[in-house]
């Protein structure tokens, strides 16, 4: 019982921690005379886009290790969980350079 209501405690605390020195360090910064807007960077410009090869790649992965389970040339789990990942990972190596490329394209 005393788990869960611990649990959320220790997390809303920790939250509150952590928004107190982020604040204590940009106050710092400024009052240094340095540019807050360090901390203003975009992070994820196309979040869409990342997302859709990223999902785009993990289902052509099960799709490659659906056709090699039934092929028996891997093992069932071995075929869907390393065709997931090996085609997740390159949808998104293949957004982080489309990204790039329209970066360029706008500055």
């Amino acid at each position: 019982m005393m788990i869960p209501i611990v649990a959320i405690i220790s997390f809303l605390l920790l939250v509150v921690i952590i928004r107190k020195f982020t604040n204590d360090e940009r106050m710092a910064l400024i009052e240094k005379g340095g540019d807050a807007n360090i901390f203003n960077r975009k992070t994820n410009a196309y979040p869409n886009l990342r997302y859709g090869l990223l999902l785009g790649g993990a289902g052509l992965g099960l799709f490659i290790g659906g056709l090699l389970a039934n092929a028996r040339l891997i093992e069932e789990e071995a075929a869907y969980f390393s065709m997931l990942f090996l085609f997740g990972g390159l949808g998104l190596f293949f957004s982080y350079f489309l990204e790039k490329r329209e970066e360029k394209k706008d500055k």
